[in-house]
């Protein structure tokens, strides 16, 4: 019975810590990449940037409510003809670096905490160390989302809270 007061009270604080994720797209028919001449077709990317925003920002951000208004979007590298039969793949240069804008907004309840407009770009980010695997194709993104957020976002939140 004791361990059984202890889960539930675990889980209660777990369901108040969650913190509740939105991310949108403003017109990704626009957007700088992830389309080609046919027009938008790789929605998967924009899944994947959303299901990792949701996830860093929970684990980051505890407890809070973030929004994210995605306005541009430019991975890492370019797409190219490659090889002899002119495969198309996306090749990684230094002067191809990703790139993104957003509006954002943190909330504590109905307290707004920090808003505001970011605008990201890695240029160094063939360089250095990368926690995310070479199979994944956003891991350059991810790493520069990861940085602005410790950065940027945690600091300021945890010094807004003293």
């Amino acid at each position: 019975m004791k361990y059984r007061c202890i889960a539930l009270g675990l889980l209660a604080l777990s369901a108040t810590a969650q913190a509740d994720v939105k991310v949108s797209f403003v017109n990704p028919e626009k957007f700088s990449d992830i389309r080609d001449n046919n027009g938008f077709r790789r929605l998967e990317v924009l899944k994947d940037l959303e299901a990792f925003l949701v996830a860093e920002a929970g684990k980051q951000l505890p407890g809070r409510d973030v929004t994210f208004e995605i306005t541009d979007v430019d991975l890492a590298g370019e797409v190219e003809p490659v090889g002899r039969h002119a495969q198309w793949l996306r090749v990684m240069r230094s002067h191809t670096s990703p790139a993104m804008s957003f509006r954002y907004e943190v909330r504590e309840g109905n307290r707004l905490q920090q808003q505001g407009e970011a605008r990201l770009r890695d240029l160094d980010y063939l360089s250095g160390f990368n926690v995310h695997p070479d199979g994944d194709p956003l891991r350059f993104e991810k790493r520069m989302l990861e940085r602005w957020m410790s950065r940027e976002l945690a600091p300021q939140l945890a010094a807004s809270a003293r």
